[in-house]
């Protein structure tokens, strides 16, 4: 029994040391896709093709964008009221 409690202890101590690290690599994750995105849009501007084409373009990943911005503010609203988020593996 004392061994079970030892491994829960390590378990809880090992998921709050975690919790930086995954917050410090969503950061750099998620600043390194707006950095390379940004990048992507100026030289996309600059680039010599015809408005249209760019508008096309801008239109398709601007459409894809709002997408995947609905399905993950779904998926967040769900989450608060899932019945199966304290299952564990």
């Amino acid at each position: 029994m004392l061994c079970a409690d030892r491994r829960a202890t390590g378990a809880a101590l090992a998921a709050a040391a975690d919790k930086p690290l995954r917050i410090l690599g969503w950061l750099l994750f998620v600043g390194g896709v707006l950095g390379l995105l940004g990048y992507a849009i100026y030289a996309f501007a600059l680039a010599d093709a015809p408005l249209p084409f760019k508008l096309l373009f801008a239109a398709l990943y601007g459409g894809l964008a709002l997408l995947l911005v609905a399905v993950l503010r779904q998926r967040l609203r769900e989450r608060k009221t899932d019945k199966y988020r304290d299952v564990q593996l």
